[in-house]
């Protein structure tokens, strides 16, 4: 299987997605003893912060992949001149 060239910051844009998604999962689950006679660990809620860390990773991944991809333009004009 070949591997295709990824772009600088793609696999933080992956990660940061699954742990944003976890996290939001984790803050749904946090919210069932509000609708439900169930006891949940304080745990749930410390983990559903990871939200806001998966948005973190995206975000730091999206400037990277914009920043790589500014740098190609700019090294392209610099040929092409």
């Amino acid at each position: 299987m070949s591997e295709v060239p990824q772009a600088p910051g793609e696999r933080l844009i992956r990660v940061g997605g699954v742990v944003a998604v976890t996290g939001m999962a984790l803050a749904l689950a946090s919210l069932l003893p509000l609708v439900t006679d169930l006891e949940l660990p304080s745990l749930f809620w410390a983990l559903s912060m990871l939200t806001g860390i998966g948005f973190g990773l995206v975000l730091v991944g999206l400037g990277r992949k914009a920043r790589g991809r500014a740098r190609g333009q700019v090294a392209a004009r610099a040929d092409g001149r």
